[in-house]
């Protein structure tokens, strides 16, 4: 695969992009890292973008629970829309905002390390001399959760092949279903991950002496472009942080 980036750059701008998720307490700021971060496969093409925007859909009913939870129970800020008896108070919609972009930006940034495979993790914890054991815990927890997805989706069209509607069954019906299709893709991937194991130690993957490598990523001028560009980032935040609280300090004053 041509890559632009160092493997290692490439994994350092989507935890920098996810930390700027969690970390700021603005949603007008942790929108914008969304933005940044739906952004960054952006030469896989307009299609490639749309489809990440497609794949939210996986998240739909856990931010609706999330959102309703915040508007129920938060209170604080004063009133900003009535709706007949039900009252929605302005830092309930900030923490459904701020909350609904974290988790977005979050998944989006996991979406793209999950693109990166072992040899190319292996190659980023190279660079900085980190031992081969945490590339493969690193890669191996990126790819946990699409590879649960993919067995729960093989098993529900399993289920359609063999003529079962699920659609038919009763409420309880269903949740013993998904439980019982939970902990098969559970324990397929617990086994998934004993064949993994033995592989890498035939391998050789403990073994003593000095690791060669097959292709070897060299730093470039893109790598530097993109430390300039996270630099700059994090002076945009700082500035627009700096004006935002100077205009909330005097505004309190007035």
């Amino acid at each position: 695969m041509n890559r632009r980036l160092h493997p290692l750059s490439y994994f350092i701008l989507c935890v920098f992009y996810s930390s700027l998720a969690l970390t700021l307490q603005h949603p007008h700021m942790v929108a914008l890292v969304f933005f940044l971060a739906w952004l960054v496969d952006f030469r896989m093409g307009s299609r490639y973008l749309i489809k990440r925007l497609n794949s939210l859909e996986k998240l739909f009913w856990l931010i609706i629970s999330l959102v309703l939870i915040q508007l129920i129970f938060r209170r604080g800020g004063g009133i900003a829309y009535s709706l007949g008896p039900i009252h929605l108070h302005r830092e309930a919609l900030n923490s459904a905002a701020l909350l609904t972009f974290r988790i977005m930006s979050v998944y989006m940034c996991a979406l793209s390390l999950s693109r990166m495979d072992f040899s190319l993790y292996r190659s980023a914890f190279a660079a900085i001399s980190l031992p081969e054991e945490l590339s493969f815990m690193v890669s191996y927890m990126a790819h946990l959760i699409p590879g649960y997805g993919a067995r729960f989706k093989e098993q529900m069209q399993e289920l359609k092949d063999r003529g079962i509607s699920i659609r038919s069954l009763k409420f309880r019906e269903k949740i013993e279903l998904y439980k019982i299709l939970a902990l098969s893709a559970i324990a397929d991937i617990i086994l998934s991950s004993g064949r993994k194991a033995i592989a890498l130690e035939l391998r050789g993957f403990r073994s003593k002496g000095r690791p060669v490598y097959l292709h070897r990523h060299r730093f470039g001028r893109w790598d530097l472009a993109n430390l300039l560009w996270m630099i700059c980032v994090l002076a945009i935040i700082y500035i627009l942080m700096s004006t935002w609280y100077r205009n909330c300090t005097l505004c309190v004053t007035i």
